[in-house]
């Protein structure tokens, strides 16, 4: 992703206006991805999981984000994937229900692999400025120098 001339490697790239979006089903959002946890998401999801679903997030994912952990990915995919399908969508954490964007005060970042983006309309940011508020300011700040 480049943003002011530098690149980042996340897999997101900097947007004018936020693009309306339909998901498509095809789980491509929850294979080979860093899925960070807040403590609410991991407050939500405890009572409906039984077994382990989260790692720590290395130095790295923590400098860029500030969460202290993320999903457990199993061979690549997300351990609540279901087939296409994820097992605990109603609970799911804060980084699937704002995918495919990241939205913070300066930046709107879309995951433009994601074939459930409709570049024909475009939507209003703050639905996902409100959930992507609890990395916005690590974010940003990588973005400034240019991970």
């Amino acid at each position: 992703m480049r943003v002011k001339g530098k690149v980042l490697s996340f897999g997101m790239e900097p947007v004018s206006a936020l693009p309306g979006f339909s998901c498509r089903r095809c789980a491509r959002c929850c294979k080979g991805k860093v899925v960070v946890l807040t403590d609410q998401d991991i407050s939500r999801l405890k009572p409906h999981v039984k077994n382990e679903f989260f790692v720590k997030t290395s130095k790295l994912e923590k400098r860029l984000t500030g969460a202290d952990y993320k999903i457990l990915m199993v061979n690549g995919h997300c351990v609540f994937l279901d087939g296409n399908s994820c097992a605990v969508y109603d609970y799911r954490p804060d980084t699937c229900r704002r995918h495919p964007f990241l939205v913070t005060e300066r930046y709107i970042l879309v995951a433009k692999e994601c074939p459930g983006i409709d570049w024909g309309r475009t939507q209003e940011t703050d639905y996902y400025k409100e959930l992507s508020k609890s990395i916005a300011r690590n974010i940003e700040r990588a973005l400034e120098e240019g991970f």
